[in-house]
């Protein structure tokens, strides 16, 4: 006779199913010959008894050596995005959740809501903090919300090229990283949208152009709104889920993007031109709540650190390589590129820096602002 008994009281991540066999009469009734019920009182033999123990002491002692491996819980991490489904952001964190899939065992996970689904960047951080997600991948006006210094990144003509970008990331990362977390989060890897550009229905060479236009900004920004007002535009604040809508009514007439973006977005089946000079740069940053980094097993945190920031590191010349191929495509599809002259330029950046230098501390630090612009002038010289 063959005797199953399934569940010995013993649960990990799944039942135990033992099962025994024991071809002897000593499982029947001595008086009535019937076989005992599985309900039934059931004296287990010392051999299996000492089995028992040689099973769970080991499982005891890794539970106690390492708890958080021996009572994980699969770990599922919702993170937010602007970025459309299908764009180069979002098949990055779909091959970071496949790795990590992989390399983790299936213990931590990420599912991804792309295109502005749980609507603006300062919406997704709303939901944040109320646990309904637990990430988000931000450009520079959400980081900013969390710490102010980062939005110097995204001040208009700070940047000339990668090249700067890159050095003042390489020396002020740890100070962003340090006040992102001092505010309750984790950066979990650096990304970017690359260079913005102007993308309108008229041509537009300066600040005289920019002011014949509606012009587009995104919300209602401090550094957005003093710029804007130095160059003399009344702006239209929207956030990024309604500009195409307001492309094709007519609401507005000029935005502002990357190349990958305007084609990503669809933005640019709704204008004419493209300013070919750099506006600013678009930082970008995949950041969880520091609560939800701590709920992921202690000895996975540093896998998990890893698989984000090697993709995003990737993502990030990725992006780069993209938008110049996208410069292509945009003139393909007949978007004509207006090249403005240098003193068109100059003027464009001198009144936008001197704008921002109308901001007060609660906007970002002006000592730190000042670091960076020293430390740009310097590499400037150098070169």
């Amino acid at each position: 006779m063959r005797l199953w008994i399934a569940d010995c009281g013993l649960r990990s991540n799944r039942s135990l199913g033992l099962r025994i066999a024991d071809r002897g009469s000593r499982n029947f009734n001595q008086k009535s010959g019937e076989a005992l019920s599985l309900t039934s009182p059931l004296p287990l033999p010392a051999s299996f008894l000492s089995f028992l123990i040689l099973l769970l002491v080991p499982l005891f002692i890794l539970s106690f050596l390492n708890p958080d491996i021996a009572s994980a819980e699969k770990v599922i991490l919702k993170i937010g995005t602007l970025a459309p489904e299908g764009s180069t952001w979002v098949k990055a964190f779909r091959d970071i959740n496949r790795e990590l899939g992989e390399k983790t065992k299936g213990q931590v996970a990420i599912r991804i809501f792309p295109g502005g689904v749980l609507g603006d960047e300062e919406d997704m951080l709303r939901k944040i903090k109320v646990g309904q997600i637990q990430g988000g991948f931000f450009s520079g006006g959400g980081l900013g919300i969390i710490f102010k210094d980062i939005k110097i990144l995204v001040i208009p003509s700070l940047f000339e090229n990668y090249k700067e970008v890159d050095a003042v990331m390489a020396k002020m990362s740890g100070h962003f990283e340090k006040g992102i977390e001092d505010n309750g989060f984790k950066i979990m890897g650096w990304a970017e949208s690359g260079f913005i550009y102007l993308f309108s229905k008229h041509p537009i060479k300066g600040a005289a152009d920019l002011r014949k236009g509606k012009v587009w900004i995104w919300e209602d920004t401090a550094i957005g709104r003093a710029v804007f007002k130095e160059l003399g535009i009344n702006g239209i604040p929207l956030g990024i889920p309604d500009v195409l809508v307001s492309l094709q009514t007519g609401m507005i007439d000029t935005v502002y993007a990357s190349p990958g973006a305007a084609i990503s977005m669809q933005w640019f089946t709704r204008v004419s031109y493209m300013t070919d000079v750099p506006l600013s740069y678009s930082v970008g940053a995949a950041v969880l709540h520091k609560s939800a980094f701590e709920k992921i097993p202690q000895a996975l945190r540093g896998t998990v650190e890893e698989i984000f920031r090697r993709h995003l590191a990737l993502l990030k010349e990725k992006v780069r390589q993209e938008d110049q191929k996208a410069i292509s495509v945009l003139t393909r599809q007949g978007i004509k590129l207006i090249s403005p002259n240098q003193k068109e330029v100059k003027e464009m950046q001198a009144l936008s820096l001197k704008g921002v230098d109308t901001l007060g501390e609660d906007i970002f630090s002006k000592k730190t602002l000042a670091e960076v612009k020293a430390f740009l002038k310097n590499l400037r010289k150098e070169n």
